[in-house]
Order: C-alpha cells, then sequence, then structure tokens
C-alpha cells in the first residue's frame, strides 16, 4: 500500500494511510484557504490521490437526489438538550464529512451583529477608491497579506474573477537565517487601509471568534472518529494559522462568460455561461467556514438585497462526475469544509472536496468571508490512530498525483499554494527559491494576462 502525502523523511509514520482508487484527481489545485496554501528532494516523493474526483462535464445544479449540504446544529454538542443529541451530531458530522466533505453549520453561537459587521464592513472596503485599496496591495508584503486586484489571483492557471483581501494572525516578521525554511516569511503583519479604520477592529474580533468556533470543530472531529476530544490540540498549541479572505465576485465587463449553450469548459472549470469567480480547488488547512452574502446589485443602498435576477449557481461542491451541489447562502449559517490537512490527520477517512464559485450576473456583486484555521506552520501533521473499523474503511490510494502533492509539513503546504495562486508576489518576494527549496515555486513563475477589472475596482 502507498502514502500519498509527502513526510519529511525523519517524521514518516509508520503507519501508510490508503486511500479509494478509480478516481481521476484534480490537477494544479492550490488552496487559498485559502485556501484561502511543494517540497524537496528532502521530502519524499509520494503524492495523495482525491478520491471525489473534480467532474469531467460541467453542470451547473447538483446531481440527483442532491439539491442542498446537510444542516448540522452546533448546539446539539455543545448543548445537547436529550442524552442522544451529542452521540447523534457526532454521527451526522462524521456523515457530512465523508460524504460530500462540506455542510451548513447553524447553532454555532456566533452574534448575528458580529457577522453583520464584518459583510458591512467588507462591502464598505470593496467601495472604496481604487487608489485607496492599492495602498495595501499584496505585492507590498512578503507575506501575502493585504489587497488583490481583479483577476491577480490565479487557480487552475485562470484569473479568478474576483477582488479580495487577506489577512492573518498580526505578527512581526521574524528574522530568520539561511537555513530557515522559507514557509517562516508567511509570518508577518498585515496591512490595514488608511480610509477604511474600522476594518481592523472588525476583522479582529471576528477572527478571535472564529478561532474559537474553529477549535470547538477540531473537537467534535476528533470524537466523531471515536478520539478524544483533544487530540489535534498539539498540532496548534502554539501559533496556530488563522487567515481571512474578505473576498468581492464580480462578473467580468462585457460579460465576458461564455453564452449559455456554448461547449462545455474545462472539466472543473466554470459552466457554460458563468465566469470563473474561483477555480475548482481544495482548501489547505484543517477547517474552513465560510459566511456568504446574498447576491446584490453593484452600488446598493446597505440594507437587504432586494427583488434579485436569477441568479449563477455561486459557490458549488463537487459530487462526483459532472455533479455539483449548490452550496445557497443560509442564513445565519456558515459553510464548512475539510482541509487537505485534516485529510492528511485522518489518513483519507474524511477528505477535502474540490470545490469552486462562479461569477455573478452582469450588474450584481457577491460578497463572502472566507475564515481558515489550521495547524501552527511548523507542525507536520501525520495520521491519528484510527479504529479498525474506521481504517478498513480507507481503501487503496492508487497511483500519485503529481500536480497535487499534500505535504504532511503545514507550512510547505501553505505555502506552495501562495506561491501558485499570487505569482507577482511570488516573483517580488520568493524570486530567491529554487527547486531545492520547493518543487511548487516554479509554477508560480508563469506570467498570466488579468483580465479587465469592472468600474470600481483595481486591475
Amino acid at each position: 500500500m502507498r502514502s500519498n502525502y509527502i513526510y519529511p523523511i525523519e517524521k514518516s509514520p509508520k503507519y501508510r494511510p490508503t486511500r479509494r482508487d478509480g478516481s481521476a484527481s484534480m490537477p494544479d489545485l492550490p488552496d487559498q484557504d485559502g485556501a484561502d496554501q511543494d517540497g524537496a528532494d528532502r521530502h519524499r516523493s509520494t503524492r495523495h490521490r482525491s478520491t471525489r474526483r473534480a467532474p469531467d462535464r460541467d453542470r451547473p445544479g447538483p446531481g440527483p437526489g442532491r439539491g442542498c449540504l446537510p444542516v448540522l446544529d452546533l448546539r446539539r454538542y455543545t448543548a445537547p438538550a436529550r442524552p442522544a443529541d451529542r452521540a447523534d451530531f457526532l454521527a451526522a458530522l462524521r456523515a457530512a464529512c465523508r460524504d460530500p466533505g462540506f455542510f451548513q453549520l447553524v447553532g454555532h453561537g456566533v452574534p448575528p451583529s458580529l457577522a453583520e459587521d464584518i459583510l458591512r464592513v467588507s462591502r464598505e472596503f470593496f467601495r472604496l477608491p481604487a487608489a485607496a485599496k492599492l495602498e495595501i496591495e499584496n505585492v507590498h508584503s512578503a507575506h501575502f497579506r493585504g489587497y488583490t486586484r481583479f483577476g491577480h489571483e490565479i487557480t487552475r492557471g485562470r484569473p479568478d474573477l474576483r477582488e479580495q483581501i487577506d489577512i492573518g494572525d498580526e505578527r512581526p516578521p521574524r528574522a530568520l537565517g539561511p537555513g530557515d525554511p522559507p514557509y517562516l516569511r508567511l509570518d508577518g503583519p498585515n496591512q490595514w487601509p488608511a480610509a477604511l479604520p474600522a476594518l481592523r477592529p472588525a476583522v479582529e474580533k471576528y477572527l478571535a471568534e472564529l478561532g474559537g468556533l474553529a477549535r470547538v470543530l477540531v473537537h467534535a472531529l476528533a470524537e466523531s472518529l471515536g478520539l478524544p476530544a483533544g487530540q489535534l490540540d498539539a498540532t496548534y498549541a502554539t501559533d496556530p494559522r488563522s487567515h481571512l479572505k474578505l473576498l468581492r465576485y464580480l462578473a467580468a465587463p462585457g460579460d465576458a462568460a461564455a453564452a449559455p449553450g456554448d461547449a462545455p469548459s474545462a472539466p472543473g472549470g466554470p459552466p457554460s455561461g458563468y465566469g470563473q469567480g474561483v477555480g475548482a480547488h481544495k482548501d489547505g488547512g484543517f477547517l474552513s467556514l465560510v459566511l456568504q452574502d446574498e447576491l446584490r446589485p453593484l452600488h446598493a443602498p446597505p440594507g437587504p438585497p432586494g427583488t434579485l435576477p436569477a441568479a449563477g449557481p455561486g459557490l458549488q461542491v463537487a459530487d462526483g462526475p459532472g455533479r455539483w451541489i449548490d452550496a445557497a447562502p443560509l442564513p445565519g449559517a456558515f459553510v464548512v469544509n475539510i482541509g487537505e490537512m485534516f485529510e492528511l490527520a485522518t489518513a483519507g477517512y474524511y477528505q477535502a472536496t474540490v470545490h469552486r464559485v462562479t461569477s455573478p450576473p452582469p450588474g450584481h456583486e457577491r460578497v463572502s468571508v472566507a475564515f481558515f484555521f489550521g495547524p501552527s506552520l511548523s507542525a507536520t501533521v501525520t495520521p491519528v490512530p484510527l479504529p479498525a473499523d474506521l481504517l478498513a474503511e480507507i481503501p487503496d490510494a492508487g497511483p500519485p498525483d503529481p500536480d497535487n502533492p499534500i505535504f504532511a509539513q503545514h507550512g510547505m503546504n501553505t505555502l506552495k499554494s501562495w506561491l501558485r495562486s499570487h505569482p507577482e508576489v511570488t516573483r517580488r518576494h520568493y524570486a530567491d527559491l529554487t527547486a531545492a527549496d520547493l518543487t511548487a515555486a516554479d509554477l508560480a513563475q508563469a506570467d498570466h494576462t488579468a483580465p479587465t477589472a469592472p468600474t470600481g475596482t483595481a486591475r
């Protein structure tokens, strides 16, 4: 049996995880965490192969009988009303994480006012003049923090039709020596817009609240596997990795998406008639929690979105060949999904699922806030001791995927995705890296042509 994860040689586990075979894997899939997040000769050249393959035809609707994601109420775990509630929640959590790997979470305890504030301040940021946003452009940051212009993030070799700001834990940059691993450069300060002083306190409150929620979910996930709640605590006991993306999805000017009825686009790309808000990918850490706003007309006044046109599907979750589940916004809910590090920790029992976002119709926008939680950058994640009955449910991995390795060293796994997704930052701040440092570095060096930005965004 073959492990399809990359471990530092001195950290390779005795147990080699196995995976089911017979399915095609997604090529060139970064985080973002990103996700939103490859390796040297000192790593074993074994690679992960996803069992949830990318659809081989694009179809904007869900598979038969799969109209929506499972909805889980966290109160059944944190404050069970009946003796059976906690066990029932853990069983439902296990089922959702096995298939489809995504779920909607309610009863999470995050105050509605906090969610409203972060969405409001996100919309205010994106409506700033382009010059104000460009003052904190991410090319100024070796830590990939700050504003990314419309069309300047890359997924699967194509520009994503969105603008965003990336914010992480506020830390001073590390003083690094020549032998220090390159992923340590990811630690550092954020960039904050002078024109919107309300952004920082709103973000910091949100990061603190979501960090606590993520820890509760990691405990629940461990218990759903029959393990102690604190099984994975050591991986993030010091310097856990939290990251926030404030995102605005827009159509390209002139409705650049293909017209309905055109030939299907490439596997995993947007369905015919829709642009690539973000291409098909997996997230890289332990967990992602996404807060989605409703579709809104551009420059609409604050308040409820009102009457809206027929919309594209937005966030979609891969559900087998040619099928996607629409993850429509659910008031008060977070969309939660497993990342690559949790897949690795469970030896593939829980898997990171491919997902994408399609662009809104012309003249409209979608805003969302994505929170990513993972272990410390320096942590090496190895499989937990799963019960024998769960191990028996993990078939063989099949041949390795050369295009999307999963590194057990979390810092390497995080850096691979940033380098692929943000080539301009990579060229400016990581040009010294060689294949001996990180095998994915060259993937971020190819030039790309960004699409023209809609009015009100920066290019």
